[in-house]
């Protein structure tokens, strides 16, 4: 009976899991080549390999191969995070279904990634499925010298590699009050006390006291980035930049200088609330914070997320380190934007107002609720299955005197809901990349003033000013000196001669709505050309006639 009913289990996981409508790198693949040939702005490029030799996929959506201002978004880069992907695919489609496509890429182009690590794809189809962040790279996690001694082991057979809890004296954790299977750690201020301890599923295979730390995880690309690279961390690689992911999407950011910005799907969140501007970290030897024109910039794409998109309650999701969202502000001196892209929406429970019985929080005290109980709720009012294992007593032989119990969350579950529930939110997105588009710098002039001063003196003066929403480029770029600054530059024909003023004028970002005056002293007739902008916001030219 036992065997038919774990039988049964596994077929409807299988079958749940066969209805999520994820995409294995093969059907990326292959949809991201059928969307080619369906529209005449799309195309597909490789722009590197992974680990095991995946494409990494490149689709740009453009009227021309000409290098127009581009946002970059990127999608995949923690293979714990597989809706990313979804959501960027899904994104790219809903474009390409829009009328007004054509008319937003008339000016400016859209670069998508939607897979950094193709690698990690696989591991979320597995038959022994875990949460694994990392590609196909040989890891020793434990370094110590042998790769893959300590993995993890499918205790109960039932696919899935979740928790084990050990009843222990020791222990720190208790079961919570809101829900029984979900393990809380014990507050001593509230007289609690341990009763469990609480390991990844699997034996100590290598008898050192620790449970599957060298299951050999492969590299986070999410990690393995430039800034503030965390050095020795498991899956952080060996050293920074190692993987070829890395390296590829790197390369690409920074040989293609009209990226104005990027926009990632992952495990971090600076839209819902903007960056704050600290003096102090801005202004170190090492950057370390935002640039203050910077967090005005950001405050404004706040709010276009969260009030034109309509996009609410995004979780409190700290940058962390290695990523490739602060390497794209810090290091390569482009906007940088990073959001989880999907959770799940906030149901506020009704409460009897004649109930007086109902403790009130007390001062200072922390009355947020648990992120799991609240996916466990959610998962039961959208009628999702199986997203929890409960709890089952196995015979662990590293605890032979103690009761072991194997259970916990589905793999993967709590960030990547089954396909059909990211509709909406990609929807919402794509509401906000079109207004983030629009709201990217324009550069505009007033009609050349040209003064004839004597029978072939002419002096010429022209006012630039920024149209859009935003600065020409992030106010960091000048820090870093890597970003082309705003040139404006005149050029003569063969009986011109330059008199008074600088053949070309270079100049920090100009701000949203500011303006910068230029004049010459030219002698000679003709055409003369003056050309103004950068790569961020490309070349704008007006001719001039002297006369």
């Amino acid at each position: 009976m036992r065997k038919k009913i774990l039988v049964f289990f596994l077929f409807l996981f299988g079958f749940s899991q066969a209805q999520n409508g994820y995409l294995t790198y093969e059907d990326l693949s292959k949809k991201l080549n059928e969307l080619q040939t369906k529209s005449k702005f799309c195309s597909v490029k490789s722009i590197g390999k992974s680990a095991e030799g995946k494409d990494l996929w490149l689709l740009t959506l453009s009227t021309s191969e000409k290098a127009k201002p581009a946002l970059l978004i990127t999608a995949g880069i923690d293979g714990k995070h597989q809706a990313g992907t979804q959501i960027a695919v899904k994104l790219i489609e809903q474009l390409l279904n829009d009328s007004n496509l054509s008319k937003l890429l008339e000016e400016k182009t859209l670069y998508f990634v939607p897979s950094v690590s193709p690698d990690a794809i696989a591991a979320y189809f597995n038959k022994v499925k875990y949460e694994k962040s990392g590609n196909a790279t040989q890891t020793d996690d434990d370094r110590d010298g042998k790769i893959g001694e300590d993995g993890f082991e499918d205790l109960n057979n039932d696919g899935l590699i979740t928790q084990v809890r050990i009843e222990d004296v020791t222990g720190s954790y208790i079961e919570s009050p809101d829900d029984a299977r979900i393990l809380i750690k014990a507050d001593p201020s509230k007289n609690q006390v341990g009763k469990y301890s609480l390991i990844s599923e699997g034996f100590d295979n290598d008898k050192d006291g620790k449970f599957n730390e060298d299951a050999s995880e492969g590299v986070n690309i999410d990690k393995n980035f430039t800034f503030d690279h965390p050095v020795f961390e498991k899956g952080a690689g060996v050293y920074v930049a190692s993987e070829p992911e890395t390296r590829a999407l790197l390369d690409f950011l920074y040989l293609n200088q009209n990226i104005y910005g990027v926009l990632t799907f992952g495990m971090h969140n600076n839209l819902s609330e903007a960056p704050k501007f600290d003096s102090k970290s801005a202004n170190t030897r090492i950057i370390k914070g935002w640039l203050e024109n910077d967090v005005k910039a950001a405050e404004h794409v706040s709010k276009l997320y969260t009030e034109k998109a309509a996009i609410k309650d995004g979780p409190k999701l700290p940058m962390t380190k290695g990523n490739f969202a602060q390497t794209a502000y810090y290091h390569a001196g482009k906007f940088s934007f990073s959001t989880p892209g999907w959770w799940m929406d906030k149901v506020e429970e009704k409460k009897d107002s004649t109930d007086t019985k109902t403790d009130k929080p007390k001062k200072g005290e922390k009355t947020e609720l648990n992120a799991e109980i609240e996916f466990l709720k959610w998962a039961e009012r959208n009628q999702l299955n199986p997203v929890f294992v409960n709890w089952t007593s196995i015979k662990h032989p590293d605890f032979p005197n103690q009761k072991a119990e194997v259970g916990g969350f589905v793999p993967y579950v709590m960030n990547n809901p089954p396909s059909k529930f990211l509709d909406e939110s990609v929807a919402k997105h794509k509401l906000f990349l079109v207004e983030l588009v629009n709201a990217m710098p324009k550069i505009e002039t007033t009609i050349p003033v040209v003064e004839k001063l004597d029978s072939n003196l002419f002096r010429i003066t022209i006012k630039v000013v920024n149209k859009g929403m935003l600065p020409t480029y992030a106010e960091i770029g000048d820090k870093i000196r890597f970003v082309s600054r705003m040139k404006t530059e005149i050029k003569l024909n063969g009986n011109q001669k330059m008199v008074s003023g600088r053949k070309y004028f270079l100049r920090d970002a100009l701000q949203p709505d500011e303006t910068e005056a230029y004049s010459w002293l030219v002698s000679g007739s003709g055409t003369a050309t003056i050309s103004t902008g950068c790569a961020t916001t490309g070349i704008k030219e007006i001719k001039v006639e002297l006369k």
